[in-house]
């Protein structure tokens, strides 16, 4: 049996006991309790954004032009192909002119007969007309050496237009590119029948090509010439090509409600080619020095505001925040955003220049969180 001293000793014991391990669990706490979130962040910076609407269409060439023969005769050669890049007055075909060469020689002998015979009938006007001045002969007399003038003078006229003609013709067996271009069809090959219906080459003009494309009725305030686009094809799709509105149409189309808009393209190596399916960027506003961050490291809170009046009468209200570490400790940022523009966003209020800002592992994160930074990406 134990004494009473003994008992005080089991107890005091017992509470010396109790009273470590009370200890060490708040000392095991304390150290659980500093948990630091691991991060990255990048540095906020400045730079340019553009606001943009976007549109498809397909490109076609800035002047297309049929070829005709105005000589309904024989082709005899053929002078390009397909694809053959051609100047304005180039030989693209030759058809049949002998006939036409024939015509040419008729017409020069006729009117060298006829100024001859003009050239006799003048001197013989200027004689008579000397003496009917003169009161020397009757005026039937003058008037039919007149006449004869004034119809030798009008078949010298009649021939040189036929001979002008004739020689016109000849020039035109010969057929000629109206303009610089690349022939984009050939429909009609050598041996065949030329006739003034029918045309034999087509030729486009694809230096510059340009893109139509309908603008919907609530976007028409947006759209001016001039503004710049951006163009982008399948055949090349790391590559951007700048255009430019360069037509805007001024009335809608009232069964599509849309106005047409005309986007003017530079093609210099002549990449882009009539037919090809585009989208059509078209910038309706830039911002230089706009404050950005990328779009992923955005939070959002979506929240109803009651407006008042009728329970329904109320609004979605989304709040944007993001995190930013101040030595190791996360901050809370309420941000305004502005223009979106790909992966980026414009911040309006909320974040200031060179601050850091967590892109990974903001989901893990309160205000003040401590944090731990594992990775720094670079700017923007």
């Amino acid at each position: 049996m134990l004494r009473k001293a003994d008992i005080a000793l089991v107890g005091i014991l017992s509470i010396v006991i109790m009273l470590g391990a009370c200890g060490q669990s708040k000392k095991t706490t304390k150290t659980e309790s500093v948990v630091k979130v691991p991060i990255e962040v990048m540095d906020i910076i400045t730079g340019s954004i553009e606001s943009k609407i976007g549109f498809l269409g397909n490109i076609s060439a800035l002047q297309e032009v049929k070829v005709y023969s105005t000589v309904p005769t024989r082709i005899v050669s053929m002078k390009v192909e397909i694809g053959d890049v051609v100047k304005k007055g180039q030989v693209l075909a030759v058809v049949d002119s002998e006939i036409i060469r024939q015509a040419v020689i008729q017409a020069e002998a006729g009117l060298e007969s006829a100024k001859a015979q003009y050239k006799n009938v003048d001197t013989e006007w200027k004689r008579i007309k000397r003496l009917y001045e003169g009161k020397a002969i009757s005026k039937s007399q003058y008037d039919g050496v007149k006449a004869q003038y004034g119809a030798a003078r009008s078949a010298v006229k009649q021939l040189e237009a036929a001979l002008a003609n004739a020689k016109t013709q000849l020039r035109d067996c010969s057929i000629t590119a109206p303009i610089s271009g690349t022939v984009s069809s050939r429909l009609l090959e050598q041996g065949d029948l030329a006739a003034p219906s029918i045309p034999l080459f087509t030729i486009v003009k694809m230096d510059q090509v340009k893109i139509q494309i309908e603008v919907v009725e609530n976007q028409i305030d947006l759209v001016k010439i001039g503004q710049s686009t951006h163009i982008r094809v399948e055949a090349f799709p790391d590559e951007i090509f700048e255009g430019v509105i360069s037509k805007l149409n001024p009335t809608l189309n009232p069964l599509t409600r849309t106005i047409g808009a005309e986007v003017l393209i530079d093609n210099p190596e002549l990449k882009l080619r009539p037919g090809m399916f585009a989208r059509v960027e078209v910038v309706v506003e830039r911002r230089e020095n706009a404050l950005l961050v990328p779009k992923y490291a955005i939070l959002e809170n979506t929240r109803l505001e009651y407006l008042g009046g009728e329970l329904t009468n109320s609004q979605v209200i989304v709040d944007r925040y993001v995190y930013v570490v101040r030595d190791t400790i996360a901050l809370r940022r309420d941000i305004t955003t502005g223009i979106i523009d790909g992966n980026f966003v414009e911040v309006l209020d909320g974040l200031s220049e060179n601050e850091l800002l967590v892109t990974t592992g903001q989901h893990n994160l309160l205000d003040s969180s401590i944090v731990d930074i594992v990775a720094k990406r670079g700017s923007l």
